[in-house]
């Protein structure tokens, strides 16, 4: 926001320009006025709503501008017949750091009078404005940041330690106490002005009590530049001092205005206070010579929908102090005004042509184009994830991306594949989770706090890696996590005793959910550091998720609540940009009717009964279907065996098979089972 006084624009547009016109203009060229003001003297204070990217409008000249160039009213820049020079003395030197500004001048003033009242026009105004009279040099300072923008800075010249100003880059931590009387503290890569003791100020913010300018000062020296605007933010928000200086380098100033300005000041203060000039230093850079920009007459036409020629753009432009050449028929040669800073790119200046022909001028077109569909599987595949999960009983919960950044080591987890956050909200959300369990886990434990147990909980979100080859440095892959405890059916209406949710419930869940996509998936039992009976889930050769039992005890220290969880607690997180649908082929029942036959096998504990069903499976052409049915041990058994009731389904497509073809392949089958992996019949 920025406010300005009406009679104060009026005086610099030298038109009787109506308040009303005024709040108009503003509003249209989009300055949104926020608040007015009625002072008993019958001026009015506007405060405008001012973008980041237009310091330019940051005081009652560039305002005024601004109004000017839409009425079409030719306004007079500041200008000053100041002549510095021949004005060269050793009375100060300058050591300047190119890097940390685009122009720098200084000039020294010696036997002012600065005892004398500040008139009453600039005390007048700088009140309305709640800035307080000092001494009549700061006062003009001041006045002409309120004017033109451009901020200045007076150092008390006896004060001053050797005869060296050094504008550079800290190099060390240190306390600063500031003109009132505040002590801070600035850091290395802070813009600082030291003399051969102290530092003097902190470049483009305020100045050290040190060195402030007093009533009694009699030389001073007045400083006017253009710092960069990255630094002096940071600065200006770590150590939370804002300033009329601050809060304009910090979006730019207009380097080619800093000579004007401390010609103005120098000239205003011997006028008022008398003095010689003594010294003049200046430095400009390269990077502050005037733009120039390539506008074309079709694209300017296209983006706005209206047919001007290139004439017609022209003045547009030049209406608001571009200065255009029209090199070709269709192309001009755009040379951008200093103070311009927001203005980089062709765009731009189209936003500018808009601006001056008139919003309102141009005529409203139905967008026409050809939209093309684009299917996109991932969302329909979540969609049709979410209506299953929902059906089968889960509740969906959303969670923040950020967690502790503790939980790579507690997950196992290769901390230079992880994103962590370089200005987290808090310690709590320093690292874009890696896997989605921490967030799961809270989900529950807090339900659980709040007596919501026997839940299931599903969550569809991302996760983020580290990926040095990718544009931003990271990847996020969309995934899903399942997590569920307790009870799935309590007890009552005939159930004597909760029945508890367990590992193969999850195994159903998966099956149904790839079922449903029509894609085949395995387990392939892997380590994984906050699960026991721990599985990876593999489809088509690699490995899309995985499955197991939390370990409860991992997460204590992060969530100490997991202890009111006393069921096993299951979780599955799968890869949703690895699920692939494929259609299903139907194929319909054969005529003739299966034969069924269950078998209660004793096998070895060790054994892994994967690699016997598919044994089972691919034994035999007849071998139609094969289930587990069971799996059981009791104190008789071995210690090394358990039971398994194996079910199969012998059926052939062309014919029904007989009982002696039957009895030949369940022998073969049995027999091969016995000496293969010690599996026989349960006597």
């Amino acid at each position: 926001m920025f406010a300005v006084s009406y009679k104060w624009i009026v005086e610099i547009l030298k038109e009787d320009v109506s308040f009303s016109t005024i709040l108009k203009i503003l509003n249209l060229q989009g300055f949104e006025v926020k608040s007015v003001d009625d002072l008993e003297n019958g001026d009015h204070i506007i405060t405008i709503e001012v973008k980041a990217n237009r310091p330019d409008m940051l005081s009652h000249f560039g305002v005024s501008r601004e109004i000017a160039s839409f009425l079409g009213i030719k306004l007079s820049e500041p200008i000053c017949n100041m002549n510095f020079q021949n004005i060269k003395s050793d009375d100060i030197k300058i050591e300047l750091d190119e890097s940390l500004c685009d122009c720098y001048y200084s000039v020294s003033i010696n036997n002012i009078d600065n005892s004398v009242e500040t008139p009453e026009y600039i005390k007048d105004r700088l009140a309305i404005f709640g800035i307080e009279p000092i001494n009549i040099v700061v006062d003009i300072s001041n006045y002409l940041i309120l004017e033109y923008g451009q901020p200045t800075h007076i150092y008390d010249r006896s004060k001053i330690s050797g005869n060296c100003l050094k504008i550079c880059s800290n190099n060390k931590s240190e306390k600063f106490s500031t003109l009132s009387k505040k002590e801070i503290s600035i850091e290395p890569n802070d813009i600082v002005i030291k003399d051969s003791e102290k530092t003097l100020c902190i470049a483009g913010i305020i100045g050290s009590s040190d060195d402030a300018v007093e009533t009694d000062t009699k030389n001073i020296i007045i400083e006017s530049a253009s710092f960069s605007k990255v630094p002096i933010r940071i600065t200006s928000k770590r150590t939370k001092v804002s300033t009329l200086a601050s809060f304009r380098f910090e979006r730019g100033v207009d380097p080619d205005n800093s000579f004007t300005i401390i010609s103005i000041l120098s000239k205003k203060i011997i006028e008022l206070c008398g003095g010689t000039i003594v010294d003049f230093f200046e430095y400009k850079s390269n990077k502050s010579e005037n733009k120039k920009i390539n506008l074309r007459t079709d694209r300017v036409n296209k983006i706005l929908g209206i047919s001007l020629c290139s004439n017609e753009i022209a003045k547009c432009l030049e209406k608001y102090s571009f200065k255009c050449d029209i090199t070709e028929e269709k192309n001009i040669s755009v040379s951008i005004p200093s103070f311009r800073l927001d203005i980089e790119r062709e765009i731009d200046l189209i936003e500018e042509v808009a601006r001056s022909y008139g919003y309102d001028n141009i005529n409203p077109v139905n967008l026409c184009t050809e939209l093309v569909y684009r299917p996109n599987h991932l969302h329909d595949n979540i969609d049709k994830i979410k209506n299953s999960l929902i059906g089968f009983g889960f509740s969906e919960v959303i969670n923040y991306s950020f967690i502790p950044e503790s939980i790579y080591d507690l997950c196992g987890i290769d901390k230079s594949s992880c994103v962590i956050l370089q200005n987290p909200l808090s310690n709590l959300y320093n690292l874009m989770r890696p896997n989605m369990v921490f967030s799961m886990l809270s989900s529950l434990v807090y339900n659980y706090s709040i007596g919501n147990s026997d839940i299931s909980l599903f969550e569809v979100g991302k996760v983020y890696f580290k990926d040095n080859n990718s544009e931003n440095l990271s990847i996020e892959t969309n995934s899903l996590g399942l997590i569920f405890s307790g009870a799935k059916i309590g007890s009552g209406f005939g159930i004597i005793k909760s029945i508890k949710y367990d590992f193969y419930d999850l195994v159903s869940y998966l099956k149904a959910l790839f079922d449903s996509f029509n894609q085949k998936f395995d387990f392939e039992l892997k380590s994984i550091n906050y699960l026991e009976n721990s599985y990876n889930i593999v489809s088509s050769g690699e490995c899309i998720g995985q499955i197991g039992t939390i370990l409860k005890n991992k997460f204590v220290k992060v969530l100490p609540n997991v202890k009111l969880i006393k069921d096993d607690i299951f979780y599955c997180e799968i890869n949703l940009e690895k699920i692939k649908f494929s259609k299903k082929i139907l194929r319909f029942e054969s005529d003739f009717p299966s034969i069924i036959r269950q078998y209660n096998l004793m096998c070895p504990k060790e054994l892994s009964f994967k690699e016997v069903f598919q044994y089972v499976k691919e034994f035999d052409k007849a071998v139609n279907e094969v289930l587990i049915k069971d799996v059981y041990e009791d104190s008789k058994m071995k210690c090394n065996e358990h039971s398994v009731l194996l079910e199969i389904k012998y059926r052939l497509e062309s014919r029904t098979l007989s009982s002696e073809e039957i009895e030949k392949l369940e022998r073969s089958l049995l027999d091969s089972l016995l000496s293969r992996y010690k599996c026989s019949i349960k006597k």
